[in-house]
């Protein structure tokens, strides 16, 4: 794919998301791969004022995996919404109309240092400085974002609308993975429940993954960005309207709804 067939694409994504429009299709011919889907999302990243907040990762469908190459994806995070301290009330929070929106519950590591290139598993684990309960906004101008596959997901910010940072998890290093159990519920009806289990590795195996990826990238893991370390009940669409509540048993939960 030519650089300015990448551009455009990224433009097209860009602009939608700034505006707050859906698009009908695709903008473009769809990237042959994940390297030329990265490109994109890298020129979607420069075209914005401020850089990522932090990073999301997630997991290609087994299935695809071997064809692509790769276990998970990532993509930035631009958009952060506070709820450290207020958990307990619902807040809004806006999609796109006529775009895809989901919801995923999530456990994201709040780095307090710099990891290097070639981090290893003493570096990474130093660098985390708290695991918080969070919630992705799994968002786009395109609609079938999911449905075309990695690297569609991969060229529009990896399916990333914002990610919602809860409350700290206490003790989280001495509580086994299993032990990190999420519910989420979409207009009071239980849609999805599971644990930190449902990552490879549990979160550091995703942080681990993300910091080699984004070495190879070019990209750097910074002190203050919030890391987003997988979906672990799965992926649940939700549109305007329509109100979640995101439980992380014996921890915490996050209520909102859902504006267009």
């Amino acid at each position: 794919m030519k650089m300015d067939t990448a551009t455009q694409i990224a433009e097209a994504f860009y602009n939608a998301r700034k505006r707050g429009s859906f698009l009908a299709e695709f903008p473009g011919p769809l990237p042959s791969d994940l390297t030329e889907a990265y490109a994109i999302q890298d020129c979607e990243i420069a075209l914005s004022e401020q850089g990522p907040s932090g990073w999301k990762v997630a997991s290609i469908h087994p299935e695809l995996q071997a064809s692509f190459g790769a276990h998970r994806l990532s993509g930035p995070v631009m958009r952060l919404i506070d709820r450290t301290d207020s958990a307990e009330e619902f807040f809004e929070v806006s999609v796109i109309a006529g775009g895809f929106a989901a919801v995923e519950a999530e456990f994201a590591f709040r780095l307090g240092r710099d990891i290097p290139a070639g981090a290893c598993a003493e570096d990474l684990n130093a660098a985390v400085a708290a695991m918080h309960v969070a919630v992705e906004i799994a968002g786009s101008p395109l609609a079938s974002l999911n449905d075309l596959g990695p690297v569609a997901v991969v060229s529009d910010h990896g399916n990333n609308a914002g990610l919602i940072v809860g409350p700290e998890v206490m003790n989280w290093r001495e509580r086994p993975v299993e032990k990190l159990t999420t519910q989420v519920e979409i207009d009071g009806e239980a849609v999805g429940e599971g644990s930190a289990a449902r990552l490879q590795g549990g979160p550091f195996g995703a942080l681990a993954w993300l910091a080699d990826h984004l070495a190879q990238r070019g990209h750097s893991l910074k002190s203050g960005m919030w890391i987003s370390t997988g979906a672990t009940t799965g992926v649940h669409r939700i549109s305007p309207h329509q109100r979640a509540v995101v439980r992380f048993p014996k921890i915490a939960e996050l209520k909102f709804n859902v504006i267009g």
